[in-house]
């Protein structure tokens, strides 16, 4: 018998998430604070400030995405039967 092959399963790729990496990466780049340091805020520049929590979230919703939203269990069990 002749074992029926799906098409593989894609990646979400919604608009709000490449929406929200777009913002994400525009805040993670200090384009707004060229050439100055001030306000100073912990003794630390803004842009810093700004920059490094761009960061992290960042990295969270790129995890967050990558748990909930990548379904890609079913690939990788189909690969391993195979």
């Amino acid at each position: 018998m002749r074992k029926s092959r799906q098409a593989p399963l894609r990646e979400p790729a919604r608009a709000w998430i490449w929406g929200t990496f777009v913002i994400l990466l525009f805040v993670c780049v200090p384009y707004g604070f060229v050439g100055s340091y001030q306000p100073l805020v912990f003794g630390l520049p803004l842009w810093f400030l700004v920059t490094l929590l761009g960061s992290f979230l960042l990295g969270g919703f790129t995890m967050y995405v990558a748990f909930r939203h990548w379904r890609l269990a079913a690939v990788i069990l189909d690969e391993e039967t195979d």
